[in-house]
């Protein structure tokens, strides 16, 4: 059967505009703008700059620069690399540098830069084609270029303080403010990428081996097939060569450390091994492996109250340790049950941080008690299952 291969243009496109096409579309608008009120003002002033010649080369070096950093972006896929950054930002540098030469000594002539302005609107439609903080650093350098040439005029006045302020806002405000957008907006979508990933592992088997175990399990698998075979039609013969019994030996050392693994690891510890952000602030204490007792509404309303307990403002300084057990039996004259607590110890955070929803997720799991000590909310669940002895 033949295979039908996307263009790698095509997938790199789509990968770069996931999600990030219109708020791209709308910050390149913006930043139209900004160069068109730049260029306008360029126009009216045109009489009155001292070196209109020097002035008209830094728009047209402004203009080529962005006309070919378009091509580009769009040859490559939406995808502003390196290379092109670097040639963008060195263009930039020099249509600033002509722009402001142009006007140093017409300061007191209500004389300021136009190009230099429209080089901010420039960076404001990239930052959605680059890492936040590259375009945060080039506006700020752009800021700190425009603050210092305002200031070292040789005939600065005062009253046109106001206006040289105006100016360098509008050149460096607006893709600081898209940085800020931008990165709220992208790990917005990484953690809501990241949760969904996880949430297959609420319907999940109690114990098994995680999504990336299972990928090396397979190739495992299949070249312990192949061996089998190459026995089975005699082209491995036997006895093995010792290079061949050092490799068969290998693979059954890997297929006895995932079977103990796959008895050893609930459900939750996948979840948090595999999520990138629960991973580095949740730390799981489960030595009896009780977590795969929790059925699969037990196991959303836990799941769901840990990453709202971690998600905040202040996420970076928040840990959470959640210790299982121990268990105990209880006395019933059905089927039998055990009990158990689920402690949970939410270093950094307050009751009053605790979003509203949190409390509906951990009633899901069970009936609980919280207390604040000194810097952490403690949360004790008690959770009653059915033995594992019965299921």
């Amino acid at each position: 059967m033949n295979r039908v291969t996307e263009r790698p243009d095509r997938v790199a496109s789509a990968r770069a505009t996931l999600g990030t096409s219109q708020l791209g579309t709308s910050l390149a608008v913006a930043g139209s703008m900004v160069v068109l009120h730049s260029f306008l003002r360029f126009l009216f002033s045109l009489g009155d700059l001292p070196n209109p010649l020097l002035n008209a080369s830094s728009w047209l070096l402004l203009l080529a620069a962005s006309v070919f950093s378009i091509i580009a972006v769009r040859a490559s896929g939406y995808l502003l690399g390196n290379l092109t950054f670097s040639f963008l930002l060195g263009s930039l540098a020099v249509v600033v540098a002509l722009d402001l030469a142009a006007v140093w000594h017409a300061g007191s002539d209500n004389v300021y830069p136009t190009a230099a302005i429209a080089a901010g609107g420039v960076l404001l439609g990239t930052v959605t084609l680059r890492s936040v903080r590259d375009v945060a650093i080039s506006s700020g350098v752009l800021g700190a270029a425009l603050v210092v040439t305002f200031l070292s005029r040789p005939d600065v006045d005062p009253l046109y303080v106001g206006a040289e302020v105006l100016l360098t806002t509008l050149a460096v405000m607006p893709p600081l403010i898209a940085c800020i957008l931008v990165a709220s907006y992208r790990r917005m979508v990484l953690m809501a990428l990241d949760r969904v990933l996880i949430q297959s592992t609420v319907m999940a088997p109690a114990f098994g081996v995680s999504m990336l175990e299972s990928e090396e399990l397979a190739q495992v698998d299949l070249e312990v097939e192949q061996l089998f075979d190459d026995i089975s039609s005699g082209r491995e013969p036997l006895p093995l060569e010792p290079d061949r019994a050092h490799r068969a030996g290998e693979l059954s050392t890997v297929l006895r450390r995932h079977l103990i693994a796959g008895r050893r690891h609930t459900w939750l510890h996948h979840a948090i091994a595999e999520s990138d952000f629960l991973s580095v602030s949740v730390e799981l204490r489960d030595d009896e492996a009780l977590a795969a007792l929790l059925d699969q509404r037990q196991r959303d309303g836990l799941l769901s109250a840990l990453w709202l307990l971690m998600y905040g403002e202040q996420r970076t300084t928040r840990h959470a340790v959640v210790t299982f057990g121990p268990s105990a039996p209880v006395a019933s004259t059905g089927r039998p049950r055990v009990r158990f607590p689920i402690e949970i110890e939410a270093r950094g955070m307050r009751r009053v941080d605790v979003e509203p929803a949190t409390w509906q997720h951990l009633g899901r799991t069970g009936r609980y008690v919280d207390t604040t000590t000194t810097g952490a909310l403690m949360v004790v669940i008690e959770c009653a299952v059915d033995s594992p002895i019965d299921q």
